[in-house]
């Protein structure tokens, strides 16, 4: 009895096999190996869960793209696939541009799969392949339900597998949302792929839990290089001004691949294969990219913009230190004080409304000139009616959302004038205070920016000393940084503020505007008698 495979049984089970047996076309051209060896690996994991944190043109949305549809064909996933991209238009643009062509181009391996299932699966976003669904959806959680996002495109969707393209552009709320939508799946298998952008978030969270895989080359010599962990060092000059990745050891050079047992993907953290395989893929590591161009770039950045040179060359987050606070320049703010009890005032006071809210108060203590002189994380709102008496908070600034008909009650019944705020993404500069409806608008990237250059400009913040609270509000001062986006559409460019768990930066912005309406306080404010809290989450 033989235990030998046919073709098409080996093709069932390995999506790199299927893809070369059936010559699968891709865009641009067909599917292979050659030159792209670094991709054998990935094609054919069956693993759990899988990140690519990449630079650009590497090739692995179009891995996981194969992937699903071969499980969809060879009914590995008999449920479905999942497919999230940032945006309904990111949607759109896939299947136009890449889903339909691969479906036109390979009508014996794929499309003859594509089933006309009834009224409404043969859209745009939804395909029925085989006897499975690809749901392709945009992960934008648009309806809010108290301080809880929803998203109606992902309800009724079973699957086993869920792909987030371009995780860098999506909320953490994503992925646990779509979690809920392979629980009753043997698989239960998921996908993160992204162009970094801000370290610690986005696809480099995600990297920093996996094994993190690099691509080794051996040389000739017996020695192994990663051009990925050994740039810019790594990279030597031809006569002719072209470039070469070179052996760590003997500078010689050292192919992509040069046959087998001369380049494989090498985790670095052993230890976090079995929850997460993470792979890591720059240009310098493409047959087409020259690395004496990414050394230039690196060297001297195209239109000064070296934050594209990392994340779409290098594969790499970055952000300028212009763009986001560090804690350390936020603990460069403490003075000797502790929190303080209470104060004669007059305080200000700034309210970023959640499950929790998160309270700052303080004093106008010149000109341009604030003290801080209490943070706290309290759960209700007759908590923060007790801590503004306590601390004579004469000027307050709340968010108004998301629980809108609770912070309007808070300000009809605070006994101080208190307004509700409103971010505004596209309006001009400028902060108006509207007396008669109670609400203050302003420009969301102005009010960060005030708030940055009032850490980082020395005397003009001050903070209580170090403490627990202190050390996580300055965590959350520092989880917004600056981005500059480009509309797809009209080709705009603006700056904009983004950030994840940034409430305490929210409420420092609400305290600025509330004190900026605010008298100058006594500088000798602060009531000596102090009460220490129980835990470390309610202090008022």
């Amino acid at each position: 009895m033989t235990t030998d495979l046919t073709p098409n049984e080996i093709a069932s089970v390995d999506a790199a096999y299927w893809a070369n047996l059936f010559k699968i076309r891709l865009q641009r051209c067909q599917w292979t190996l050659k030159n792209h060896e670094y991709q054998l690996e990935p094609m054919q994991n069956t693993c759990k869960r899988v990140c690519y944190m990449k630079a650009t043109r590497g090739g692995f949305s179009e891995i996981e793209i194969l992937k699903s549809l071969h499980g969809m064909i060879h009914s590995r996933y008999g449920e479905g696939v999942l497919y999230l991209f940032p945006t309904t238009d990111d949607v759109h643009e896939f299947s136009k541009s890449r889903f339909d062509p691969l479906l036109l181009a390979n009508r014996e391996a794929i499309g003859k799969y594509v089933k006309p299932g009834g009224k409404g699966t043969d859209t745009t976003s939804l395909k029925k392949i085989h006897r499975a669904f690809l749901y392709l959806r945009g992960a934008r959680l648009s309806e809010k339900r108290g301080d809880q996002s929803e998203s109606s495109k992902m309800k009724s969707i079973g699957v086993d597998k869920v792909v987030f393209d371009e995780i860098d552009h999506m909320d953490d709320e994503v992925i646990a949302k779509a979690r809920g939508r392979y629980y009753d799946s043997p698989y239960q298998e998921e996908v993160f792929i992204g162009n970094p952008i801000i370290p610690e978030l986005g696809i480099d969270k995600q990297w920093a839990l996996s094994d993190q895989r690099h691509w080794f080359r051996r040389c000739g010599c017996g020695e192994w290089t990663c051009a990925e962990l050994s740039f810019p060092d790594c990279v030597k000059i031809r006569d002719d001004g072209t470039g070469y990745i070179g052996c760590n050891k003997c500078s010689k050079q050292v192919l992509i691949y040069a046959g087998a047992g001369t380049a494989e993907w090498v985790p670095s953290i052993p230890d976090n294969t079995d929850y997460m395989k993470g792979y890591r893929w720059s240009q310098l590591t493409s047959a087409v990219c020259d690395p004496a161009d990414i050394l230039a770039d690196f060297s001297n950045p195209p239109e000064g913009n070296l934050a594209d040179v990392y994340r779409l060359r290098l594969g790499l987050p970055y952000i300028a230190a212009e763009d986001r606070l560090a804690e350390a320049q936020v603990f460069e703010c403490c003075n000797m004080m502790v929190q303080s009890y209470s104060h004669t005032g007059p305080c200000a006071m700034g309210v970023d409304v959640g499950k929790t809210k998160h309270v700052v108060i303080g004093t106008k203590t010149g000109r341009d000139q604030y003290t801080v002189v209490k943070v706290a994380q309290l759960s209700k709102w007759e908590d923060i009616h007790d801590l503004a008496k306590r601390f004579n908070v004469k000027s307050a600034v709340v968010d108004i959302r998301p629980y809108e008909d609770s912070a309007r009650k808070f300000q009809s019944e605070a006994g101080f004038k208190t307004f509700l705020c409103e971010y505004k993404e596209n309006v001009p500069y400028g902060t108006q205070y509207n007396d008669k409806t109670g609400i203050v608008s302003v420009n969301r990237t102005e009010i960060f920016d005030s708030t940055h250059r009032m850490v980082v400009t020395p005397g003009m913040l001050t903070i209580p000393r170090f403490c627990p609270e202190i050390k996580e509000f300055a965590r959350q001062v520092c989880g917004a940084y600056k981005v500059l986006e480009t509309n797809k559409k009209s080709g705009t460019a603006i700056y904009r503020y983004k950030g994840k768990n940034e409430h305490y930066r929210n409420a420092l912005n609400y305290f600025l505007l509330a004190a900026r309406r605010s008298a100058v306080a006594r500088v000798a404010g602060s009531r000596n008698r102090q009460k220490v809290a129980n835990n470390t989450y309610e202090r008022f």
